[in-house]
């Protein structure tokens, strides 16, 4: 088979790859039918076209075109990894290079290889998002865990204690973890997050606890903040309050409410049936970390020890609660 026939075949048959021709103007002088697939321009609309017509605008203005042909005039090679356009206007990420056409003697053009790396480029960008999205809250978490074990030990009375009360708010925020790991940005049901930090379905008191409110979802960081908030105020409730009596109860609601004109999560927590409540004298870790509510977010705490049972009211920016970040 003649060797010019093999190299029509080539480039009839490369159509993953825009194989393209030009003189030493930059004016093309063929197109194959994988740069008609890519770009969108059939052959005979770009033959004695300027390859600018593919860079974007701003790579025109650059010189880019001109720095590749004098890369492999000079070089050998103008390797190319940027945006280019289609017929259509729109972009694709394109990796390819220039090389310079001879016969054994002078220069006489330039071959271009182009293949469309689009889907390979997203696919660098998520994996690159998750890994800032992972180390993000690897470090929200540690801190977390830090503080819970300072705070803890501070705390105690003595090393079992200390124990138990490390264990106790590690095991929460592992459970409300679980709901985050899905994926980036993942959100969870409010819901779901009160029922696993409160261990509605694990521990047998299920009947003690009555929850109410909408189908909301809170991001990642509210959500541990939540959950955290949520069993220090469970803790407390079987400690000293509604919960340590059996036909004690407590009152979960939430709702979107306004505030000056902007919308909030509220979550209201009220304890019934349990003994009289006196207004402690102290205020350990838990309580300071009940009243300082949602982490990095815009909010306010207000905790009543009201005679016939504890009320604590969470109010927090709604796009705060429901942020990714």
């Amino acid at each position: 088979m003649p060797s010019r026939r093999i190299a029509d075949l080539v480039l009839e048959s490369a159509i993953d790859y825009a194989i393209i021709t030009m003189d030493l103007e930059g004016l093309i002088t063929s197109w194959s039918k994988g740069a008609e697939a890519i770009f969108g321009w059939a052959e005979d609309e770009m033959i004695g076209r300027h390859a600018e017509i593919f860079f974007t605008p701003e790579d025109r203005q650059n010189g880019i075109i001109d720095r590749e042909m004098r890369d492999a005039l000079q070089k050998g090679r103008g390797n190319d990894e940027r945006w280019h356009l289609r017929k259509d206007d729109t972009r694709f990420w394109a990796s390819g290079e220039m090389l310079p056409l001879h016969d054994g003697g002078p220069t006489e053009g330039f071959l271009k290889i182009v293949r469309d790396r689009t889907e390979q480029k997203k696919a660098r960008e998520l994996q690159a998002m998750l890994n800032q999205e992972l180390s993000h809250r690897l470090k929200n978490q540690l801190g977390m865990v830090q503080a819970i074990v300072n705070q803890s030990l501070r705390r105690a009375d003595d090393i079992e204690q200390a124990r138990k009360a490390i264990g106790d708010r590690l095991g929460v925020l592992g459970r409300a973890h679980e709901l985050l790991l899905t994926g980036y940005g993942e959100r969870a049901a409010v819901r779901t997050v009160i029922e696993k930090s409160v261990n509605l379905r694990e521990d047998g008191h299920a009947s003690q606890f009555s929850l109410s409110g909408p189908n909301l979802e809170v991001g990642p960081r509210a959500a541990l903040s939540l959950a955290l908030i949520l069993h220090e105020l469970t803790t407390n409730a079987f400690k000293y309050g509604s919960l340590s009596l059996p036909e004690g109860l407590v009152e979960i609601r939430w709702t979107i409410a306004d505030l000056g004109g902007e919308p909030v999560f509220q979550l209201a927590w009220q304890e019934q049936n349990g003994p009289r409540v006196t207004i402690p004298t102290s205020m350990g870790f838990g309580s300071r970390l009940i009243n300082n509510g949602i982490s990095g977010a815009t909010n306010s705490v207000e905790t009543e020890y009201n005679p016939e049972g504890v009320r604590c009211t969470i109010r927090v920016s709604l796009s705060d609660f429901q942020s990714e970040n």
